[in-house]
């Protein structure tokens, strides 16, 4: 089934569009992180936090959680992470206006960990009407005192009404059941006790009865927890379809993170179509990690059935992969292995399925498009399959950025919390005079790089 969403940051957040999803799965997410000292409590574990804003649970018009924020694989203090916007669910959810945020600090006189995750719900409908809610609040804090960790979580609602009845709200109880006369119940202030902390779901509406009977609703999503510190941090995220022009922005339509604590996740969506921009078919994002010494891991995004700017460029399958290896005090080893092309073609021409990283392709009245492109540093690397960058106003204003298949690893002995390397300032301004060169200063050694990329 297909399920159509519009997504929309609200006011002083950056506006977000998309396209017809189907598949039922739209996240969209934009990332701000701050670095404090290095984390000194005696006992340092490591925070997972994670917070989203909606998601619908069974259902023709199921959707996976959406605008997702979260910290994980990291004992470093003053980090601070947010995500929000506008979701709509067509004959589900109308006008909610989500902002989830999670932060790590450390409080004296103990130095303890704290880890607070919080999401907001400012007003949201249920089903037309029949549940509507107002100033959400959620939040799930956990604290490693060094010897022992503890967790709390709170709700607090404005207004509800059900069915159009206004519902009387004081101070909000852990799993307080209300019911919906003849259709199912709302449960506010869900708390489930995590391992070393806590999740706190705001509001949860299941329908047991009538045409919509099974669906279940989550409104405000919040966890925090303090994990065992593996031997090393591999950490990453494989993303795609980010598309940076203003306000026809579309931040990642789907991400994947890498368990640092050990084994394997996957996240799938079954098609794209933003029209006239790109349409894509199957999209798996996948991120592993195996602890030992070394501790590996790899982030790896493969799509289906690609087409961008009507045709311009088009591939039958793109795999992106980062992969990582690293032993604690040691450097870590650092590979694009796996990084290919299937039937790739650019403005016409057939493209072979091994491209040399950082290769410039021109896109006359367009601008240019990088394939395979890599960022690196001494413990991380981030791959781009496709990175198209306009220079020509058409379809896309001037200086705005379509990346597809992105893969990015992290290995560090304390955590570090990944991100997708910034919009550099050649993907605005920078023309194909020089460009290769401007590329190649990202390389850890750039006369290599000179040396094997160039222009197809």
């Amino acid at each position: 089934m297909r399920s159509s969403f519009r997504v929309a940051h609200r006011v002083g957040l950056r506006r977000l569009t998309a396209g017809a999803v189907s598949g039922g799965v739209l996240a969209a997410t934009m990332v701000g992180v701050g670095v404090g000292p290095a984390s000194a409590v005696a006992s340092p574990l490591a925070y997972e936090q994670y917070a989203f804003g909606t998601q619908v649970i069974s259902g023709p018009s199921a959707s996976g959680p959406t605008f997702p924020t979260g910290i994980s694989c990291t004992t470093r203090p003053g980090l601070g992470v947010s995500a929000g916007g506008v979701v709509n669910v067509p004959g589900v959810i109308s006008g909610a206006t989500v902002f989830q945020s999670a932060t790590t600090a450390e409080v004296g006189p103990n130095n303890n960990q704290v880890a607070v995750t919080r999401s907001t719900v400012g007003s949201v409908s249920i089903l037309g009407g029949v549940v509507a809610l107002s100033g959400l609040g959620v939040t799930s804090t956990a604290v490693n005192t060094g010897s022992a960790v503890a967790s709390a979580g709170s709700v607090s609602l404005g207004s509800l009404t059900v069915l159009g009845l206004p519902i009387p709200i004081g101070a909000i109880s852990p799993n307080t059941v209300i019911g919906i006369p003849g259709l199912g119940t709302i449960t506010l202030n869900q708390q489930t006790v995590a391992a070393n902390g806590i999740r706190t779901v705001g509001a949860r509406v299941q329908i047991t009865a009538g045409p919509n009977a099974g669906l279940n609703i989550v409104l405000g999503f919040t966890q925090s927890r303090l994990l065992p510190k593996p031997p090393v941090f591999i950490t990453g995220v494989a993303y795609s379809n980010l598309v940076a022009a203003g306000p026809l922005s579309v931040s990642p339509l789907i991400a994947q993170s890498i368990p640092c604590n050990g084994g394997s996740t996957t996240a799938n969506l079954s098609a794209i179509n933003l029209p006239g921009i790109l349409t894509t078919g199957v999209i798996s994002a996948t991120g592993t990690s195996v602890l030992g010494n070394p501790t590996t891991g790899v982030s790896k995004i493969a799509l289906a059935n690609i087409n961008v700017l009507s045709g311009l460029i088009t591939a039958s399958s793109i795999t992106s992969q980062a992969n990582a290896s690293k032993s604690n005090g040691q450097p870590a080893v650092l590979s694009p292995v796996g990084t290919q092309f299937g039937n790739l073609t650019v403005a016409g021409t057939p493209i072979p399925a091994t491209v040399a990283p950082n290769t410039f392709v021109p896109l006359p009245g367009v601008g240019y498009v990088v394939l395979n492109r890599q960022v690196q540093t001494a413990g991380s690397l981030e791959v781009r399959a496709v990175e198209v960058v306009v220079q020509t106003a058409g379809v896309l204003p001037v200086g705005a950025v379509i990346r597809l298949g992105v893969a990015s690893i992290n290995a560090s002995d304390n955590g570090v919390t990944p991100l997708s390397a910034p919009l550099d300032a050649h993907d605005s301004t920078g023309l194909s005079s020089g460009h290769v060169g401007e590329l190649c200063a990202d390389a850890p050694d750039p006369a290599k790089c000179l040396a094997v990329s160039g222009t197809l």
